[in-house]
């Protein structure tokens, strides 16, 4: 899982310095040209057992998980290229919120006690830090919510896709099926849409190509192996424990903005924010074999 908040963390810092230079949609086609390129070739050069890597794909499963996925990234991008991204990580803490409404849509499962009152804390958390920052409900906020509960949603796909196949083959689909839908919409969509905004700047001095060839690096790499480590995590946790896990990210990305963009989130916000890690904290604990079993059953 650490390997995952890595590259999350690499993806979002990337996000934020290429924002001056490429809409929102050329980051998504960036992002899944780079990651194709990279579970092709992996496959190939694996050699033995390339044609039976997709022995077991369901097709129309794969190809929703993938639109949504698309869906939820480019909400996301724009999430982090037009909001403060105090707010935007305070929404991205609700993603264990809307685990625990699919667990119960789908298995008609409640959370045991634990996981319950570490999702109470949570979104107590929540409620404290949007009060904090003034949060007026807007187009903006609703496009941060629908990528909260998009992205939660293809993460508990993945995880039921992990059980039956191989990461390679999951994420190799899932680009084969994204990249010409984001060529699509970049000829499609006009740039008007969502122009360019001013770039981000590093608190210390750099060459501007060194800047931004890193950020197009870490955003390639990272989505590549944000996919392929959730897949691992999700092998060994229930689809709760790894959507609070995954909220961890949320104060690294916090930490890394403030050190390198000086991006410091208003000080009144740290007891709400040490809510919401409390709970993520409780949410996230082990449970009794039992319940991870029939919680891996989504």
């Amino acid at each position: 899982m650490s390997t995952y908040l890595a590259a999350h963390l690499a993806i979002a810092l990337s996000i934020r310095l290429l924002s001056g230079y490429l809409t929102v949609i050329e980051i998504g086609l960036l992002r899944s040209f780079g990651s194709l390129a990279i579970a092709a070739s992996m496959i190939w050069a694996s050699g033995v057992g390339r044609a039976s890597i997709f022995a077991h794909v369901r097709l129309r499963y794969d190809i929703g998980r993938s639109v949504l996925h698309l869906a939820g990234s480019l909400a996301l991008i724009w999430s982090l290229l037009h909001l403060p991204l105090a707010l935007v990580t305070t929404i991205e803490f609700t993603g264990p919120l809307f685990a625990a409404a699919l667990v119960f849509l789908a298995l008609r499962k409640r959370p045991s006690v634990i996981p319950a009152i570490g999702l109470g804390v949570l979104a107590l958390g929540v409620a404290l830090l949007l009060v904090r920052l003034n949060a007026v409900p807007g187009r903006d906020i609703a496009i941060a919510l629908v990528a909260v509960a998009t992205l939660t949603t293809t993460n508990l796909m993945l995880a039921n896709l992990a059980r039956q196949r191989s990461i390679l083959s999951i994420v190799l689909l899932m680009h084969v099926i994204q990249f010409p839908l984001y060529v699509a919409l970049w000829l499609a969509v006009p740039e008007q849409w969502s122009p360019p905004s001013q770039p981000y700047r590093l608190t210390f001095p750099a060459p501007e190509i060194i800047v931004l060839g890193g950020a197009v690096l870490a955003l390639i790499v990272g989505g590549f192996v944000s996919q392929a480590a959730l897949g691992n995590a999700s092998r060994h946790g229930t689809p709760l424990q790894l959507c609070s896990a995954d909220t961890l990210r949320v104060p690294l990305i916090t930490l890394v903005a403030y050190l390198l963009l000086a991006e410091l989130p208003p000080l009144d916000l740290l007891l709400p924010g040490l809510c919401v890690l409390c709970g993520v904290v409780i949410a996230s604990l082990p449970q009794p074999a039992r319940a991870k079993a029939v919680d891996n059953r989504l």
